[in-house]
């Protein structure tokens, strides 16, 4: 909610600002924001939908939608760029327009980067705090708004001094820079939706289930993730002799550590007798 808040602030701020100043940076700044406003409204409803528990129709449950949610992101992003890039490249190719860049630019990028500034480092305050991978992911995403809007600044700088095309270049860099995200954007959801398990999860996932007391030995884990959600799939061998009731107490177990360690992933095991039992 503070990111929606914020967002909505810097649209409205770097709007007007680009229409007084008629800055293309100003303007691509406040579709930025925009679509920081709309991945956050996106994600929120992705994450509401994605929650939901399985159901007769979605036997997994419903987290891929947490993946259509950044899919359609995905997008917006591309489609800004076109539009950020486009109207760059007609302003270069033709006689600069006139610019009206004052001290409202400036005060409007210096509230800008205070907001952004706040915003970035409390992500980044609390991905540390509760070693949420998503935390840490949305930081770098706004680490990158933050540091493009000093780009923004000095192409303003420049502009006011006589150098109106530095305006357009602030602007490309923008873009530049909000299609790294994309990009960074595209892989995830590619991964998600085909189902690519995440690299080096099946090794943590082992050493995990071995330290856990009488078990033999595991193979054939299988992980795949959707939206913030992991399956996971193993055989796990114990000793051949132990009865029913031990059995399912040491998967028990095994699921437990393994939620503790990872608390949205969702464990299936299948015991298999093994030779002998494994001194712990």
């Amino acid at each position: 909610m503070i990111s929606i808040l914020a967002a909505v602030g810097l649209i409205a701020i770097k709007l007007i600002a680009g229409v007084l100043t008629n800055s293309l940076a100003l303007y691509s700044e406040a579709g930025h924001s925009a679509i920081d406003l709309m991945a956050a409204v996106v994600t929120y409803i992705a994450v509401k939908k994605g929650s939901k528990p399985p159901d007769r129709e979605h036997h997994f449950g419903h987290a891929k939608y947490e993946s259509v949610g950044a899919l359609a992101q995905l997008v917006i992003l591309v489609v800004l760029v076109g539009g950020i890039v486009y109207s760059a490249i007609q302003r270069l190719s033709v006689a600069p327009p006139e610019l009206n860049i004052g001290w409202i630019a400036f005060v409007v990028m210096g509230i800008s980067i205070s907001i952004e500034g706040w915003r970035t480092f409390s992500l980044l305050h609390a991905a540390r705090k509760t070693g949420s991978e998503a935390l840490a992911a949305n930081f770098t995403h706004f680490l990158s708004d933050f540091l493009d809007s000093f780009v923004v600044l000095f192409g303003l700088f420049m502009a006011s001094l006589g150098y109106p095309k530095a305006d357009s270049f602030a602007a490309l860099f923008v873009a530049a820079v909000i299609l790294s995200v994309a990009i960074r954007l595209g892989f995830q959801v590619f991964h998600s939706l085909t189902d690519r398990a995440p690299e080096g999860l099946a090794r943590e996932v082992e050493g995990i289930v071995l330290a856990v007391k009488h078990v033999i030995g595991v193979h054939d884990i299988r992980i795949r993730q959707a939206g913030s959600q992991l399956f996971t799939e193993m055989h796990v061998e114990l000793d051949h002799e132990f009865p029913l009731a031990k059995v399912h107490d040491i998967l028990d177990e095994i699921e437990a550590a393994l939620r503790h360690r990872y608390p949205a992933m969702h464990v299936s095991t299948h015991p298999e007798p093994g030779q002998r039992a494994r001194s712990n």
